[in-house]
């Protein structure tokens, strides 16, 4: 008689669409157990505050609109937020039937919540229907602590706690956390960013050949989160004035609007070298080939930048949402970024660093000082290890 097989031990993977950073390390794990051929788990992505109630969907809905439109507001809104998921303590409130459904039906061995309000009564209620037995995990995101990190992070129910930093691991524990059940890992990135990798005269025939652009000039770089909250047009009209020094490479995310928008400002404008892209699934590629990339303090493209070694330009304009000012802040401190309001404060930062002097070196290398090597698969194995 042949020995019956182990039984497969099943992760349900607490997420939201509330911009894209979170979706993104979710995915990101499930892919790194994929690629060990780790047969023997079953993951299930959960999109748990959309598919929760009507109330979540539309809250997550606010966010991204808010996000897209009218960051400052999140400043309001983040409050109000926090106030509804800390009514969770002893379980789940709005979306809570459907999230101890999905518990009873999927049974998993491990809740893992990638986002800050999928812990304080998430892990609670997998305690009530699966018993101590279930493994609870949290992986937070944020750089550093203080103003725009969510006190919802931290749940009473957890089992063991990831940080992205020292620093952020030090304000969980300043939560409420035991000091115990904290780690630090902070390139949680997806396999193919650890895949590409140009050397620099790589990158340089990247530009000409697969860009069509300058091998040497200056490339700044105007990212976008997958749902496109950004401020190209006003950017590109305030690096006109720099248009024989340097060259631009844009990414519109799902913005089919702002890529309209731009195809004909780039008709209007043939002598400036741009090269644009809608949704695009190479940023990380298209990071590797520039000299500075312009972004929105997300926490994901943070890391893809850091990881990369491109000195960052942080996008302030309309103001910073609560949590983008947890990545800002921590750049900012260590002399790894720059941080601008308007247009016009953009083409004096691009100015400033465009000869690549000191000043560019100089950020550079305070981004190269906060990087250290990881490899994702030993994040993987530890975290497989607790079940």
């Amino acid at each position: 008689m042949s020995a019956s097989k182990p039984a497969r031990k099943r992760i349900l993977v607490l997420s939201s669409s509330t911009g894209s950073g979170h979706d993104m390390r979710a995915r990101a794990f499930a892919s790194w157990v994929r690629r060990m051929g780790r047969k023997d788990i079953d993951i299930r992505i959960e999109q748990v505050i959309e598919n929760g109630s009507h109330i979540g969907a539309f809250g997550v809905w606010l966010y991204n609109t808010i996000q897209r439109y009218y960051p400052r507001v999140h400043n309001l809104y983040w409050f109000i937020v926090e106030a509804l998921i800390s009514s969770h303590g002893g379980g789940v409130s709005f979306g809570g039937r459907y999230y101890r459904k999905l518990l009873e039906k999927f049974r998993p061995d491990m809740v893992l919540s990638m986002h800050d309000s999928t812990n304080r009564g998430y892990f609670e209620d997998a305690k009530k229907v699966l018993g101590d037995s279930v493994v609870t995990v949290t992986y937070c995101g944020e750089w550093s602590g203080g103003y725009g990190y969510s006190k919802n992070w931290v749940s009473a129910a957890v089992d063991h706690f990831y940080a992205r930093t020292e620093e952020s691991l030090d304000y969980a524990v300043q939560l409420g956390l035991p000091a115990d059940k904290g780690k630090v890992f902070h390139k949680l990135l997806p396999p193919s960013v650890f895949q590409l990798g140009m050397k620099a005269d790589e990158a340089l025939a990247y530009r000409e050949s697969e860009l069509g652009l300058d091998r040497d000039r200056f490339t700044v770089f105007l990212a976008t989160g997958a749902f496109g909250a950004n401020h190209h047009l006003p950017f590109l009209r305030a690096l006109l004035r720099l248009r024989r020094s340097i060259q631009i490479i844009v990414v519109c995310g799902r913005n089919q609007r702002v890529h309209q928008q731009l195809v004909s400002w780039q008709r209007r404008h043939p002598d400036v070298r741009l090269f644009l892209e809608g949704y695009s699934d190479r940023m990380t590629g298209l990071m590797q080939v520039s000299d500075a990339v312009v972004t929105r303090g997300g926490a994901n493209t943070t890391m893809e930048a850091l990881h990369i070694g491109c000195p960052i330009i942080y996008n302030g304009m309309g103001g910073l949402m609560p949590q983008e000012t947890c990545t800002v802040r921590y750049f900012q401190k260590h002399g790894a970024a720059v941080f601008i309001r308007t247009p016009d404060q953009l083409a004096r930062a691009v100015e400033h660093w465009m000869g690549k002097g000191a000043a560019w070196k100089r950020a550079k290398e305070a981004l190269e000082a906060l990087h250290w090597d990881e490899n994702p698969e030993d994040f993987i194995e530890d975290v497989l290890g607790k079940l």
